[in-house]
């Protein structure tokens, strides 16, 4: 299960809202899932799915957290070098095989906070012409803009996909 579509255009991001963004998602996932993010009796709310094609709402948000984390890994990697292959392992597969274990959202919470605050840093520390420097991903040429805009925008579609699954699950009814 991937983003929810029809969410926030990645090309209308321009470079300070995308670290605006950043800075906010922390917030904006810890207010949307308050319901249930401290209390440890929700833990079969956040695990569970509507459906099988669906996610839970501890999927979503570990998978904002890995996307986060690959973002910054790539955006070092075209940092430090001219055109670099960038890493495409998808972290969809990563939450698909389970890849945060039994961590729960508390963990999750936290990842994004420190995944998105230090992207948040990086970025806020490029000159303008690094937002254009770029590398190869899936055989196509990327730019550090492009990389972040999709990923601010991923992160944007799934906490609205988490806030879906959360009310399916029944949380405050």
């Amino acid at each position: 299960m991937s983003g929810t579509g029809g969410g926030l255009d990645p090309g209308s991001i321009k470079p300070p809202d995308a670290v605006a963004a950043l800075r906010s998602f922390p917030r904006r996932w810890r207010s949307a899932l308050a319901v249930v993010a401290d209390d440890p009796g929700a833990e079969d709310l956040v695990r569970r799915r509507s459906d099988e094609s669906s996610w839970s709402v501890l999927e979503h948000a570990w998978y904002v957290a890995e996307l986060l984390r690959r973002c910054g890994e790539q955006v070092a990697q075209v940092r430090s070098a001219d055109r670099p292959t960038l890493t495409a392992d998808d972290p969809r597969r990563w939450v698909d095989r389970g890849g945060y274990g039994d961590r729960g959202l508390g963990g999750a919470l936290e990842r994004i906070g420190d995944q998105a605050s230090a992207l948040a840093d990086t970025l806020q520390g490029l000159a303008p012409d690094d937002w254009l420097r770029g590398g190869d991903l899936d055989g196509a040429q990327v730019t550090i803009l492009a990389l972040v805009q999709r990923t601010v925008a991923g992160a944007a579609d799934h906490l609205r996909a988490a806030e879906r699954a959360l009310r399916s699950a029944g949380a405050g009814s």
